[in-house]
């Protein structure tokens, strides 16, 4: 029967409970925050409690700590002292308030034993052996498969066991199903990666990516208040969770690359800038290809701590098969595009910088789609309407997401622009 329970951490950024606990803190000190604490003591009275023999326990948490932490030869007491301690820091006072509620997350607790017990065997080739591989399989199906999956996790990580990409993928797929936060997973484990200029690595994307994400890091003029310009352009050229190292940099350098390079007059990529980001940021004097070029050194400084000899090329040509589509849904909702930006953010004025932007936005996108790059006139296409709060059909966003996936986008893509508006 599937059983719902609390998602007790939902309020972490990363790992959580005990298997943080033993695999960070040599000594084994249950942490001093109220929320950490009782996520502590939640897992360690799930062992105390469990019919597992001590050599079992013994055996998992020291390969969950790669060796650096034993319980000696009576675990149990090892926990009881764990519970006492947690339950100190509770007495202490109530978690703090957090907004919103806590998620809640429903768990098919025999379906997900299952899909844990199967990825178990991946540390069994490891120098921690089958004996470990036999606890945790034992942690899973007698106490409790969310701590058994958090602790084979550990141990993986401790013992940094290579991880190709297609369990990779199962294993965030089982996170999900617990409710963990994105970046426990991926947090130091051994992933082998494709390079960030692999063909594949744009499609790990789960949201936009490249110019189009800059442009909504420097939409409107609330940016100033969260970042500086070289934060907002680093921040985009980070990675992120669960993407290919390198690949948010190199999207946007190749992104960056087409319009510097490309046939368009400096006034029309200076209007394109304006359009998709609302007049958001006015590149600190320089003129457009100037600022494209700051970009790419910036991309160029993150691609070469990955590989040094990384050196900036021609971009491949880009893909014109979907031109015609693109172009479709762009002269479709044009009309609507053009007025949203004309009554942006000045509503019924009789005169306006916006008047004159609002007829040139949906013909510098159509250029950008015709002689850029169709994938990235697209991005910029939504980037744009979730700008403007443009008002789509249910129609619209079943297309976009069909061309969305045609495109390689991630599963968030579209989905994010649907939230944004129904927000707006």
């Amino acid at each position: 029967m599937p059983e719902q329970r609390e998602a007790r951490f939902w309020s972490f950024d990363g790992d959580f409970g005990i298997s943080l606990l033993i695999a960070t803190d040599p000594a084994g000190v249950p942490p001093g925050d109220v929320e950490e604490a009782r996520a502590v003591k939640d897992d360690a009275r799930l062992l105390l409690e469990s019919p597992l023999p001590d050599e079992v326990l013994r055996a998992v948490w020291r390969a969950a700590s790669a060796g650096h932490r034993d319980p000696g030869a009576d675990p149990r007491s090892a926990l009881q002292w764990m519970i006492e301690k947690c339950e100190e820091v509770n007495s202490v006072g109530e978690p703090a308030p957090m907004p919103g509620r806590p998620a809640v997350v429903l768990v098919d607790e025999g379906a997900m034993k299952e899909r844990v017990l199967a990825e178990v065997p991946a540390v069994s080739g490891s120098p921690v052996g089958p004996q470990v591989a036999s606890a945790l399989a034992r942690i899973v199906t007698e106490v409790d498969a969310d701590l058994g999956f958090r602790l084979l996790l550990r141990v993986m990580k401790a013992y940094r066991v290579q991880v190709d990409l297609e369990p990779y993928d199962r294993y965030r797929e089982i996170g999900e199903g617990f409710g963990y936060p994105a970046p426990l997973v991926p947090q130091g484990l051994a992933v082998r990666w494709p390079r960030f200029d692999d063909a594949s690595a744009r499609r790990r994307f789960v949201r936009d990516f490249g110019f189009s994400f800059l442009a909504g890091r420097f939409h409107g003029d609330l940016w100033q208040h969260s970042y500086t310009v070289e934060e907002g352009i680093r921040g985009v050229a980070a990675d992120e969770v669960g993407a290919v190292p390198g690949a948010s940099a190199f999207a946007l350098l190749q992104d960056t690359l087409r319009l510097q390079r490309s046939m368009l007059p400096d006034d029309t990529l200076t209007v394109l800038w304006q359009v998709v980001t609302g007049r958001g940021h006015d590149h600190d004097g320089q003129n457009i290809r100037q600022w494209l070029h700051h970009l790419t050194d910036l991309c160029t400084e993150r691609l070469r701590e990955i590989d040094p000899g990384f050196t900036v090329t021609t971009p491949e040509l880009a893909d014109m098969s979907r031109r015609d589509a693109v172009l479709r849904e762009l002269r479709d909702i044009a009309p609507a595009l053009t007025e949203a930006v004309h009554d942006s953010p000045w509503y019924g004025a009789d005169t306006s910088p916006w008047f004159a932007l609002s007829e040139s936005a949906a013909p510098v996108l159509e250029q950008i789609v015709t002689q850029v790059d169709p994938d990235l006139g697209f991005r910029l296409l939504l980037r744009t309407v979730r700008a403007y709060s443009v008002p789509v059909t249910d129609e619209h966003l079943v297309r976009y997401a069909a061309l969305g996936g045609e495109f390689g986008y991630g599963r968030r893509h579209i989905a994010d622009l649907a939230e944004s508006l129904r927000e707006g």
